[in-house]
């Protein structure tokens, strides 16, 4: 981690950042807490204290005060989705990363894969089972689909911690997809993991925070297999299981290649 000091003298930005799980965002969070400082930040699960939360049962409530003291925090973050940061995105610099959603299907197994067990039932599952039996069970068993099966619009189109408490099953496909690429237009940046460094200078940039001297990537799940070392049994469920979250992901990429040809002399 760097050494170097926050800078508290610089005008940084209120900002809300929905952070999807396995897209380098604890990187971001970090070098954040060093400007912004603790007592700024809500961060992860941070935001379910004072909101209770149980999605399988379907309830879910926030109350008024709640809403007004995550108002003053300057900066928001946490694994919720696009229904709860609505709330708080008035005036905000908005952001989120996306990640290749083969790849950030197994980074997230084989993380879960070496924590503690007792900690998480996900975590428990994924040291019990093989990465095929976890990924055939993320297609039909609710507690872990909620968590693999287009993870990535789920939590654009509406996500963990919505008011009307629904799920997956609340929505058709098409419905999910499209709205997740309708919201991604009140961004005001869609970062990629794939291009992290150079997304991350640019939001940082943009909310007045002086950029890192050192490399820092947290949370990292090292020494694990990539979609390229795996056999096509294996490829086929994790299409099966990301098939929304690559239009979406590819639809970004898309917006970017757009972009760039737009500024080239």
């Amino acid at each position: 981690m760097s050494t170097q000091k926050s800078d508290m003298s610089l005008d940084k930005k209120s900002a809300i950042f929905i952070h999807i799980q396995k897209t380098a965002g604890t990187s971001m969070v970090d070098i954040a807490r060093l400007h912004y400082q603790q007592k700024n930040i809500i961060s992860h699960g941070d935001y379910l204290k004072g909101v209770y939360h149980s999605p399988f049962k379907k309830d879910f409530w926030i109350n008024e005060q709640v809403i007004s003291d995550f108002r003053s925090i300057p900066f928001l973050s946490g694994h919720f989705g696009y229904d709860f940061a609505r709330l708080f995105m008035h005036g905000r610099y908005t952001f989120t990363f996306l990640r290749d959603p083969i790849e950030r299907v197994l980074s997230f197994y084989y993380f879960c894969k070496n924590r503690d067990p007792n900690e998480f039932e996900t975590y428990r599952l994924c040291q019990q089972f093989s990465l095929d039996e976890f990924l055939k069970m993320g297609l039909e068993q609710p507690e872990i689909k909620f968590f693999i099966w287009n993870n990535q619009v789920w939590q654009l189109a509406c996500g963990f911690g919505n008011f009307e408490n629904r799920d997956l099953s609340s929505f058709e496909s098409t419905e999910l997809l499209d709205l997740a690429i309708k919201h991604l237009e009140n961004f005001s940046y869609i970062g990629l993991t794939e291009t992290f460094e150079q997304d991350r200078d640019k939001i940082l940039t943009d909310l007045g925070i002086a950029l890192p001297e050192e490399k820092l990537i947290s949370n990292a799940t090292l020494a694990r297999p990539t979609s390229q070392d795996l056999p096509r049994s294996t490829l086929k469920l994790l299409e099966q299981l990301t098939h929304l979250d690559q239009i979406l992901y590819q639809s970004v990429w898309s917006q970017r290649n757009s972009e760039l040809k737009v500024i080239e002399p």
